[in-house]
C-alpha cells in the first residue's frame, strides 16, 4: 500500500498545483474570494442568510479569515451585511445582486474550463471521479477529526 499511497500523495500535489494556477488566473472576483463568495451563497440559501461564524464553520476556515473575506466582499459590492431579524446584535451575509452576477461568471467560466478538460472523459468516469472525490474528502475530513481528538 505504500507505494500506492506515494503515487496517490503525488497525484494529489499535482492536482494542488493545477488548483493554484486556476486561482492565478485573472477573474471579475479574486480566486481567494469566489469561494466564500459561493459558500456564502450555499449557507445563506435561505432568504435571511448566514451568519460570519456559520460560515467559518461551514468553510473550515478561521473566523478571522472569513472576516477579512467578507469585508473584501462587502467593499467590492458583492455581499451586503444586513441585521438579522432574530437578534439585533448580529448582522448576517447577503449575496447582493452584483455578487450572484459575479458568481454566476465564475461558474460559467469554470463551467467552460471543466468542459474542455473533461471532454474525452464518459459521463460514467466524471459520476466515478466526482463521486470518489467525494469519498475522499468526507474521510480525510473524518481522518483530520479523529486526529485532532486522539492529540486532546
Amino acid at each position: 500500500m505504500d507505494a500506492v499511497a506515494r503515487e496517490l500523495e503525488d497525484r494529489l500535489r499535482d492536482l494542488m498545483r493545477v488548483v493554484r494556477m486556476v486561482k492565478q488566473r485573472p477573474h471579475p472576483v479574486p480566486s481567494g474570494l469566489i469561494g466564500i463568495l459561493a459558500q456564502i451563497d450555499r449557507v445563506g440559501e435561505n432568504p435571511t442568510g448566514c451568519h460570519a461564524k456559520e460560515l467559518a464553520t461551514s468553510a473550515g476556515l478561521d473566523p478571522s479569515t472569513v472576516s477579512r473575506a467578507v469585508a473584501a466582499l462587502v467593499a467590492n459590492g458583492l455581499v451586503e451585511r444586513r441585521a438579522d431579524p432574530a437578534d439585533g446584535r448580529a448582522s448576517i451575509l447577503v449575496v447582493t445582486g452584483r455578487g450572484r452576477a459575479a458568481l454566476a461568471d465564475a461558474r460559467d467560466w469554470y463551467d467552460r474550463l471543466l468542459g474542455r478538460a473533461l471532454a474525452d472523459w464518459t459521463l460514467e468516469e466524471v459520476e466515478a471521479l466526482t463521486g470518489s472525490l467525494g469519498r475522499l474528502t468526507t474521510d480525510i475530513e473524518g481522518a483530520l477529526g479523529s486526529t485532532l481528538e486522539a492529540a486532546r
